[in-house]
């Protein structure tokens, strides 16, 4: 497709149109790392009407695909008459929707208008390798790059996209290159009367000026939490509804290090699927914590009282925290409020008994250990030595040389003060403020030219990851979904050794990110479909980029 023919369909001028009424941030009361109040930007209040996510056009006139172009560049969002956010998105559109339906073939095409390389990573989609945005298949500025995928039945579910490059992930994600892809099932369990809505969580830092503000040392460390906390690009939106309504709201948690611990006032949530889709019968909960790149598909009987106020919000959640504690992590954070109409109640909507099927995957042909670690200079490395890295493999690099050699990749460099690959443009400034500090899995910081493990093609993998650190991480595989079957939580003094008894999981999802509390212990079990070179990292985007980052090799 000709470049001047796309934009015919992007329409991005109307899109900026409608985002200006809509996008509704502002700054919270705090002020990050002593910032003054003068150097962030002040903002209009939230209270808009929740809008929709904005959709990607399907460009293909043939039934079952979807053909479309992203193009990721700079993009200035006007929030007031006084004010534009300078941000880098995909289409001009703020966290836009690719909607398919089980089946069907996606077909995009990746123009570059960043003056960066960047990657488009599917994330929970296992895609081929080639197809799954890894750092070592970097589209450089200006260039293009097409992601082709047919969806399989069982696929469905509600997924993401977001940039994956070699040390500028971090970069691009907190100037808001963010996208959803949901999966439609052939058919739908649920009936027609429960409500969907898909709720993007994400968060920015603004200058007055309406740049992104630049990473900071406690950023690096403990993951950027900016403080204009988003739901669909808006601000504390709010959502009418006739009372007893069954709502069910789809969220994706894509921030890069502010964990969701959600609860709605007067109100159970009932968890029916999780990253991979439906599980296989509702969970109730009174809270539910929403990590960094997880998705969690809620139910919600609204309360029947008429002109009532609920408040969905993010309640304070202890991770870790290194550095300045900003006092945003002990305030209670609003997302997303439900109003109810004065108007009769709506009846309860029946479930059915089953809702979707996950089958264990039986016992493993392969047993791996994982070790999360962090060092900093002059403490110690927190046991990285605690798991053979090669354990029944042996050397992983043995007679392999460069895994990328024409791909782009092999760079080599993985520390945290390292600067950022082929054609990223990072200020100074920024790349001064990484502190130095390791993020690593079993002793290794991640190197493009470096195999940790190799796997073959369907066989059952079982890992036991251990969270050797004093805070939480967010632990993501790409090319596959796995199941938790057992949990070892630390012991009553918090540290590694001398833990309780493993737990068998009282109930199976298909999961692609799960949190590791403080020196827990998860064991996991995947199948890996498709040959090729797979990450797995920590899904605090920071920590990836310092380094909590490794590579399976399946063949």
């Amino acid at each position: 497709m000709k470049r001047r023919e796309f934009l015919g369909y992007s329409a991005l001028g109307a899109l900026l149109l409608s985002t200006a009424g809509t996008m509704g941030y502002a700054l919270s009361r705090q002020h990050p790392h002593g910032a003054s109040p003068a150097s962030l930007a002040a903002l209009p209040k939230g209270g808009q009407p929740l809008q929709p996510l904005p959709r990607i056009a399907n460009l293909s006139e043939s039934a079952g695909r979807f053909r479309s172009v992203l193009t990721p560049g700079p993009h200035s969002v006007p929030l007031s008459d006084e004010l534009e956010a300078r941000l880098w998105l995909y289409n001009g559109k703020v966290a836009p929707l690719i909607e398919v339906r089980e089946g069907d073939e996606l077909d995009i095409t990746l123009i570059n208008e960043l003056e960066q390389e960047t990657t488009l990573h599917w994330h929970g989609v296992p895609v081929p390798p080639a197809h799954d945005g890894a750092p070592w298949d970097a589209v450089a500025p200006g260039e293009s790059r097409q992601y082709r995928y047919n969806f399989p039945q069982g696929s469905a579910g509600l997924h993401w996209f977001h940039p994956h490059p070699h040390e500028g992930t971090a970069r691009q994600v907190a100037h808001g290159l963010a996208g959803a892809l949901l999966v439609r099932p052939a058919e739908d369990v649920l009936l027609a009367e429960v409500e969907e809505h898909l709720l993007v969580i994400s968060d920015l830092r603004l200058r007055a000026s309406g740049e992104i503000a630049t990473h900071t040392a406690e950023d690096w460390m403990n993951g950027r939490e900016g403080e204009l906390l988003l739901v669909n690009g808006q601000r504390e939106p709010r959502l009418d509804v006739a009372p007893g309504t069954t709502l069910r709201l789809r969220l994706i948690n894509a921030c890069a290090g502010r964990y969701l611990r959600l609860r709605l006032d007067e109100h159970e949530l009932i968890l029916i699927g999780t990253d991979g889709g439906l599980i296989e019968r509702p969970q109730p909960l009174e809270e539910l914590l929403l990590t960094p790149g997880e998705r969690a598909d809620l139910l919600v009987r609204v309360s029947e009282r008429a002109e009532g106020h609920f408040q969905l919000a993010s309640h304070p959640y202890e991770r870790g925290w290194m550095g300045d504690r900003p006092p945003h992590l002990d305030e209670v954070a609003p997302l997303l409020a439900i109003y109810t109409l004065d108007s009769d109640a709506r009846a309860p909507v029946s479930l059915p008994e089953r809702l979707g099927r996950v089958e264990p995957l039986g016992e493993p042909a392969v047993q791996r250990r994982v070790a999360l670690t962090e060092v900093m200079p002059g403490h110690d490395d927190h046991g990285a030595g605690d798991s053979d890295p090669h354990a029944a493999h042996g050397d992983p690099n043995t007679g392999h040389g460069d895994p990328h050699a024409g791909h782009g990749g092999g760079s080599g460099s993985h520390h945290g003060t390292h600067g950022p690959g082929n054609g990223v443009d990072h200020a100074m400034d920024e790349a001064a403020e990484r502190p130095e500090v390791d993020f690593l899995i079993n002793g290794r910081a991640f190197a493009m030219d470096e195999i940790l493990f190799e796997g073959k093609v369907g066989e059952v993998e079982e890992w036991e990851v251990f969270n050797d650190s004093h805070m939480d991480h967010p632990f993501h595989v790409h090319g596959t979904h796995f199941q938790v079957i057992a949990t070892r939580d630390a012991d009553a003094d918090g540290e590694g050794e001398g833990e309780g008894e493993w737990q068998e999981a009282p109930w199976l999802a298909w999961k692609d990110t799960v949190n590791l509390a403080p020196y827990q212990r998860l064991k996991l079990r995947m199948v890996f479909r498709e040959p090729g070179d797979w990450l797995l990292h920590c899904h605090i985007i920071e920590h990836e980029e310092l380094g909590m980052m490794a590579t399976i090799r399946v063949s």
